[in-house]
């Protein structure tokens, strides 16, 4: 009887076995999906040295040029290039044209740049309003702008004493992010609040117009109502010269030339 006793057990024990086993191979954990990894939260600062203004675009900047009679170029790369002005029947001789960059990675060009050519009538009447638009960024108040800039000191009428001309501003749009700025001269669609004019005189800037140096400019956001921050604004660099030309224009005898900007820091705080 012990013996039966004994057979039996050894048979439970062994389908115990067989059944735990059976259990487990057919138990599948539960499937864990996987989590994606958390995208860095964007601070909106940025640091641009516009060694490359082909591919600026492509990094949310915008370009418009509302000048008139709308010229040939309006923001470009860096300007430095010697010319004749006799050719121009201006003063006689071969001048400098633009400025090596304030900081030049690659060459002297590496820099971004507005000039007379934005306009199409340079010597009689014409307006020059050229936009360099930046990237929506979330924006708040007490960020700061940062950048250098620059315009030529050219004698281009020694007779009637007359030399460069140039003016650049700073707008920001805490509205909507767009890069609305109108579509005529004077208008400046929704960058209505102006942090930064280098010359508003329109003094020569051998007389205190536009800075002849590189010149480190340092601006601050404000403005912005309710809570002080939007989650994208734009600011704009503007070259800005309303019914100017040499011998032309109500404004007297005013002659653009280039202005540069280089080495632009935006700090998102």
């Amino acid at each position: 009887m012990k013996n039966y006793n004994k057979f039996y057990a050894a048979i439970l024990s062994i389908a115990v076995i067989v059944i735990a086993i059976s259990c487990e191979k057919d138990f599948k954990p539960a499937a864990v999906t996987p989590q994606p990894t958390p995208s860095p939260v964007p601070t909106g600062s940025f640091i641009e040295e516009f060694t490359n203004a082909s591919d600026l675009s492509s990094k949310g900047w915008v370009f418009v040029n509302n000048s008139d009679p709308i010229g040939e170029a309006g923001w470009r790369q860096g300007r430095y290039e010697q010319i004749n002005l006799a050719n121009k029947k201006l003063a006689t001789g071969v001048v400098t044209v633009g400025f090596p960059a304030y900081s030049a990675q690659n060459d002297p060009h590496d820099f971004i740049s507005c000039d007379i050519t934005a306009c199409g009538n340079q010597t009689g009447s014409g307006s020059w309003s050229a936009w360099l638009i930046s990237p929506a960024v979330p924006m708040k108040n007490g960020d700061s702008i940062t950048f250098y800039t620059i315009a030529n000191d050219i004698e281009v009428d020694p007779t009637n004493g007359i030399s460069t001309t140039d003016r650049l501003q700073v707008r920001l749009n805490i509205t909507d992010g767009s890069a609305d700025v109108g579509t005529d001269t004077s208008s400046v669609g929704k960058f209505t609040r102006l942090i930064y004019d280098s010359n508003p005189r329109m003094a020569m800037n051998s007389a205190g117009g536009h800075p002849t140096t590189w010149r480190l400019i340092r601006l601050v956001v404000s403005g912005i109502p309710g809570s002080g921050s939007i989650p994208a604004g734009r600011f704009a660099f503007r070259y800005y010269i309303h019914d100017g030309g040499l011998y032309g224009g109500s404004n007297g005898d005013i002659f653009p030339s280039v202005v540069g900007v280089d080495q632009l820091k935006f700090i998102h705080k």
